[in-house]
């Protein structure tokens, strides 16, 4: 699963260098110039992003910028041909419903994937905070699919495949820095957690998000692009 590929929503990814290594091996996609993404994507947004997604499955590593975007993980798992799970690593549950009816965000994303996606059975949230657990009750009748996890064995209850979406605000400060409030996950214990999935479920493929602003300081997108290529290194044998 070592294919990478690189969605370019704010630029921030030019102010990195981790994938650099690797100049036959990525594809980097600049949706930039799509108006209607931030934090809520439009229909016509959508629509285009699908399109230049077209030839991208969900096998492999997908960067996906900041948490402003994580609902880009739902065009990867509508991609997914057959039953699954998702493995959720953040902060947030990001199963809030949108105060736009009619728009996805990143805040409502995994709560439209479980009312939309037949073919995802189960969501697992790691390192979600505890204050925020109210959101599920805007999952109604799927309320019973989304489980809050704290050990690694209630994983392994399950032999379907796994889909992985991290977002690096699980982690604490001290590790990187997101454009959003952060957890206290320490990156040993994400490594953990990612050995797990790797050494007793399938993996399809995973993505990451949780850069910093592009305007932040260059020390942010520093720290930033060593985790990715930590993550990468971590997820590449799977």
């Amino acid at each position: 699963m070592s294919k990478m590929t690189l969605l370019s929503m704010s630029k921030v990814y030019e102010r990195e260098d981790f994938y650099r290594p690797f100049i036959n091996s990525y594809e980097y996609i600049d949706c930039s110039d799509i108006d209607g993404t931030n934090c809520y994507v439009d229909n016509a947004a959508l629509k285009e992003l699908r399109r230049r997604l077209e030839g991208i499955d969900a096998r492999g590593i997908h960067f996906i910028d900041s948490g402003n975007y994580h609902y880009l993980t739902h065009l990867f798992l509508e991609k997914i041909p057959r039953e699954f799970e998702l493995v959720l690593i953040d902060k947030h549950p990001d199963c809030k419903a949108s105060m736009f009816e009619s728009l996805m965000s990143c805040g409502s994303w995994v709560k439209d994937a479980l009312f939309n996606l037949p073919n995802l059975k189960r969501v697992y949230m790691i390192g979600v905070d505890t204050e925020l657990l109210y959101e599920l009750d805007d999952l109604g009748k799927c309320r019973e699919q989304a489980l809050v996890v704290r050990t690694p064995s209630k994983l392994s209850e399950s032999k379907l495949p796994i889909y992985m979406s991290i977002d690096k605000d699980a982690l604490e400060e001290s590790v990187t820095s997101t454009n959003w409030d952060q957890g206290n996950m320490t990156l040993e214990e994400l490594d953990e957690w990612i050995d797990y999935i790797l050494d007793n479920r399938y993996l399809i493929g995973a993505d990451i998000c949780g850069e910093a602003d592009f305007e932040a300081p260059k020390e942010e997108h520093l720290k930033n692009s060593e985790i990715n290529s930590h993550l990468y290194d971590r997820l590449i044998n799977s």
